[in-house]
């Protein structure tokens, strides 16, 4: 008996005493809890953006961000927080289909944190979401789909892997790089950034996909007014040497001349200055910005990847029929150079947009850096007669026909030619050579494809390849789109045409000394 009364006296001892430890684990992991929560320090709950916010939400949104689980490079699935949702698939965002449906276009935005969205008030507020609102807000016939990839603190080197390891068994359409910050902060030399681009779009070839890389905007390193808290960001910004960042400005300068000699992917775009026309803030430390900077930069994005989506074999256009015409080509520097018009329908009612586009047919590629010399005339009366330049060579302008008894055009204006941009496209505005980016879209209102008949193109292209690089020879591109009694369209070329020699040679003449004002004053008969 005394035996036994022992054994249950040591059964109790060792019950309590685990029962001890297992309380004092709790009361252990209850204080790291809390101790950890107050470490984490976000920098933009003391920026002038979130001035407004509740210090309680801050607080929530940093902690949202820093409580994320993650393993290797990959964020884990199925994670929620008030501002932040992971999905299945490990992406921030809605659910999707791992098989694409058949009426469908993804579109994949790869990058770091300012992809993922650091600092959003929420998944839609992300660069992604805001993406996938433009487009929601389009009268497509089929689904487009924008997955937000990206993971903190990526560079190119994690973004190849992920899209080889990862992204491919996801069926992408189009494939949007946002690259830079990553990559410097880490030191990663250019040639290798370089060649990491250039596999990732070779890796697009080789599995059917487009894709488009571009070069992300860093405080101090545009040309943004900057506010007394950016230009500290600036200035105290550091890499992952803790070595100050703005020091490696010549570096980004060459990423961004090596982004612009990238040939084998669908496009490549510098957004350096993209915040250039912005004076209120915009940063919340040296890369990372507010819900307005996102949609600052969807919003360019947008304006670059619609004409792929729109040249989609996925795609429905926005209308039963639109009316295309392809100009016969021209030889320049042993180059097919061929242009195309299409007039689409718009998404305002009654409205149209013209897109124009040039390619290289020797090199099955788009040609950049075009500037445009377009005269569209109906029954022998001129309509239109200006310039205007898009960066990617894809030129989109938004038609409002109306009875009026002129045409109005709207549009940011470059310096060279007195040329309208397009809007995305990198421009200088005066002689002092400063660039911006255009946030205006190019519009035509008035008597423009509001009656039925026959309208004729005339198409010079006066640069090609790039800004810098004027040509005199690619001068005899014409056209017609026909509007009404349900016929598409008709083309035909004609050459030396007799009442443009006159225009045409002594354009040819003052193009080298860059008078556009003059001879668009002479030539508005």
């Amino acid at each position: 008996m005394i035996d036994l009364s022992v054994q249950v006296s040591y059964k109790k001892q060792t019950a309590l005493g685990i029962i001890g430890i297992v309380i004092i684990l709790l009361v252990v992991e209850g204080v790291a809890n809390v101790w950890w929560i107050t470490q984490i320090s976000c920098e933009f709950e003391q920026n002038e953006i979130f001035q407004n916010f509740e210090e309680v939400e801050k607080r929530q949104l940093c902690l949202d961000f820093y409580n994320l689980k993650t393993t290797g490079d990959e964020i884990i699935p199925n994670q929620s927080t008030d501002s932040i949702t992971i999905n299945s698939m490990g992406f921030r965002g809605t659910e999707f289909s791992e098989i694409k449906p058949l009426n469908a276009y993804r579109i994949f935005m790869v990058g770091g944190s300012t992809m993922f969205g650091a600092g959003a008030t929420s998944d839609q507020t992300t660069i992604p979401g805001y993406m996938q609102e433009i487009f929601n807000g389009k009268d497509f016939d089929f689904d487009i789909q924008v997955i937000n990839s990206g993971i903190q603190g990526a560079d190119t080197n994690t973004e190849l892997n992920l899209i080889e390891q990862k992204l491919l068994g996801f069926s992408p359409d189009l494939l949007i790089m946002y690259d830079g910050w990553n990559d410097l902060r880490a030191n990663n030399i250019p040639m290798e950034v370089k060649e990491n681009w250039e596999t990732i779009c070779k890796l697009g070839k080789e599995n059917n996909f487009d894709v488009i890389i571009t070069l992300q905007p860093i405080a101090g390193f545009g040309n943004k007014v900057l506010t007394k808290q950016e230009s500290e960001y600036a200035q105290n910004g550091i890499d992952y040497n803790n070595k100050p960042l703005i020091k490696l400005l010549p570096v980004y300068q060459e990423y961004g001349e090596n982004l612009s000699q990238i040939d084998t992917c669908a496009g490549t775009f510098d957004l350096r200055d993209v915040f250039d026309i912005e004076t209120q803030p915009i940063y919340w430390d040296q890369g990372h910005v507010s819900d307005k900077g996102n949609s600052i930069v969807a919003t360019s994005l947008y304006n670059i990847i619609s004409p792929f989506v729109s040249d989609s074999n996925n795609i429905g256009t926005l209308d039963d029929k639109k009316n295309i015409t392809k100009m016969s080509s021209l030889v320049y520097d042993d180059r097919e150079i061929a242009v195309e018009v299409e007039l689409l329908s718009s998404n305002s009612i009654e409205g149209k947009q013209l897109k124009i586009s040039t390619y290289d047919n020797k090199n099955n590629d788009v040609v950049q850096n075009v500037t445009y010399f377009l005269s569209i005339s109906k029954d022998n009366e001129n309509l239109v007669r200006e310039y205007f330049f898009a960066e990617g060579g894809i030129l989109l302008i938004d038609v409002h026909p109306n009875d009026k008894s002129s045409i109005k055009i709207i549009g940011e204006k470059q310096y060279d030619n007195n040329a309208y941009v397009m809007q995305g496209s990198k421009y200088s505005p005066d002689v002092s050579g400063n660039d911006l980016t255009s946030t205006t879209q190019i519009e035509i209102i008035g008597p423009l494809f509001n009656t039925e008949g026959i309208y004729a193109f005339d198409i010079e292209l006066r640069t090609i390849d790039s800004r810098d690089n004027w040509v005199f020879s690619l001068s005899d591109f014409h056209s017609q789109i026909v509007i009404g009694n349900d016929v598409i369209s008709d083309h035909s070329i004609v050459k030396n045409q007799s009442p443009l020699e006159t225009e045409n040679f002594l354009r040819n003449i003052f193009s080298y000394y860059k008078t556009p004002i003059l001879l668009n004053e002479i030539f508005k008969w």
